[in-house]
């Protein structure tokens, strides 16, 4: 009985410790999304600048604003989240 109980806190254990893995890299992959998409949106600024579409340009300057904005915030969240969990470890 006791070997089973070991066997299953074991296993739950290493299931957690997969699971901590995962979200750390889903975070950096959140944050490396984010600053994705804000240079996507600057090489469409740089395309409306060529083309002299000030609408256009307004408009992708203000969508790379909040990407890189939103990498920022995400980068503070993850750092502040990481740091709870080390020392709750």
């Amino acid at each position: 009985v006791y070997r089973v109980h070991w066997l299953r806190t074991l296993a739950l254990r290493d299931r957690w410790a997969e699971e901590l893995l995962l979200v750390g890299q889903e975070m950096i992959w959140a944050v490396d999304f984010f600053i994705h998409k804000s240079q996507q949106w600057v090489s469409q600024m740089q395309e409306a600048d060529a083309n002299q579409q000030v609408g256009h340009w307004c408009y992708a300057a203000r969508q790379a604003r909040i990407y890189l904005r939103l990498s920022q915030q995400a980068q503070d969240s993850f750092e502040r989240a990481k740091g709870v969990v080390r020392v709750a470890e």
